[in-house]
């Protein structure tokens, strides 16, 4: 079983823990033991699906709901309309308490701005991306044309999520969006490439390439999308190397 097969399996694990004794769950477990990186992919997931639950658990109806439609009957007797009735009240309660919560799950599903993608790119490789790990052997000839390619660098990135995919390229789920990270050095500096579709994410009026440029946490990111994919360069050598490449 490889990262990604693994993946698609603990998609589906709860994050409370009661599958942990699932057999149907126990070779995934097992490669998480082994792979310090898969490991850290499924604190993530179970940290969002906790954070998407406890909102869920949250949501109820209005307090006064329940007073101001009992009242709304009383003042419609003796001439109530069938659509009045106890039962139906009951099922308009309900819409009422889905519709809350369907607005909760379109929350949870928004999609992300670019400048948020630019921050969840800084905050990993603050906080979860100790080592160079986004380069794997298979992937060194992309490693290699990402060193050298010919500058600005927005113009000649052409990266192929499926080949980064096929060949278990670092990466990070977040809220079902599969985001790769690929890195370089140049110039004597590390760099590392987030790339991820661009339909996951918003990104406005399409005006022709634009590229945002932002800092924290110690490091600076250049980010901007093209006709399929947005991307996020990062580095901890600062926004002046950074613009040299962009």
């Amino acid at each position: 079983m490889n990262n990604q097969e693994a993946k698609f399996i603990l998609g589906a694990y709860r994050p409370d823990g009661r599958d942990a004794t699932d057999a149907a769950f126990a070779e995934a477990l097992a490669q998480t033991e082994r792979d310090p990186e898969l490991r850290q992919w499924l604190e993530r997931q179970r940290a969002f699906d906790t954070a998407v639950a406890g909102r869920l658990r949250a949501v109820a109806p209005p307090a006064e709901l329940k007073q101001a439609i009992l009242a709304g009957v009383r003042a419609s007797r003796p001439r109530r309309p069938w659509w009045l009735a106890p039962p139906w009240l009951a099922a308009a309660a309900a819409m009422v308490f889905l519709a809350g919560v369907g607005a909760v799950i379109v929350s949870a599903q928004k999609k992300s701005s670019l400048t948020e993608f630019a921050a969840l790119a800084r905050n990993d490789l603050t906080a979860a991306h100790g080592e160079h790990d986004g380069y794997p052997a298979p992937l060194a000839g992309v490693q290699a044309r990402l060193a050298s390619a010919r500058l600005p660098l927005l113009a000649d990135a052409e990266i192929d999520l499926a080949e980064l995919r096929r060949h278990q390229c670092r990466s990070i789920r977040v809220g079902g969006r599969e985001i790769f990270e690929l890195c370089f050095q140049r110039d004597g500096a590390w760099f590392h490439l987030y790339a991820a579709r661009r339909e996951d994410f918003s990104t406005g009026p399409d005006r022709g390439p634009k590229t945002l440029v932002a800092s924290s946490g110690g490091h600076s990111s250049a980010t901007w999308a093209d006709a399929k994919l947005v991307y996020t360069l990062v580095t901890d050598s600062g926004e002046a190397a950074l613009r040299r490449l962009i």
